[in-house]
């Protein structure tokens, strides 16, 4: 099937949470577009991402600085609404060590601890209408919200820190 679709159909069912998680954001607009839309229309919708915030080749800024403009263009690019979600990120990524440093190349969309799609799929364009992408679709609530508590321990815990959007 179509990752984009199954996305949407996921996004269309939700009520209570949705949790995006990736690596790659590019042109990601038209993909965002349905969860803020749900977002607008169900403000009690909790919705969280969880993205990789790399530090590009030799870049020697602040993390603080890469930070910062990620979610100046995140905003400008990819989320344009006024309603926005919680965005969460490994730290370790922006490590001016390249031996220490990592990814968050994790790709899934859980929804409310019910159905979750674990899938190769980054939210570009690319991945949407022209990649050989595979995914999982998981419709058994144990392992859903197992999916779920895994990226909850990881912010409750540190390891994901947050990414202020406003």
């Amino acid at each position: 099937g179509d990752t984009g679709a199954t996305m949407r159909t996921l996004i269309a069912a939700a009520t209570q949470d949705v949790l995006l998680v990736g690596y790659a954001v590019h042109q990601a607009r038209s993909i965002f577009e349905p969860l803020a839309i749900k977002m607008a229309e169900n403000r009690s919708l909790r919705v969280v991402l969880c993205l990789d915030i790399p530090r590009r080749g030799t870049d020697t800024s602040l993390d603080s600085e890469i930070v910062r403009r990620f979610a100046r263009e995140f905003r400008q690019k990819h989320w344009p609404w006024p309603d926005v979600p919680r965005l969460f990120h490994d730290p370790r990524s922006l490590s001016t060590n390249f031996e220490q440093r990592s990814s968050l190349h994790a790709k899934c969309v859980v929804v409310d601890r019910s159905a979750a799609l674990v899938t190769s799929a980054n939210f570009t364009q690319a991945a949407r209408l022209r990649n050989i992408e595979v995914g999982l679709l998981v419709r058994q609530p144990s392992l859903v919200g197992r999916l779920a508590d895994y990226f909850e321990q990881l912010i409750d815990s540190g390891q994901l820190v947050s990414c202020p959007l406003t």
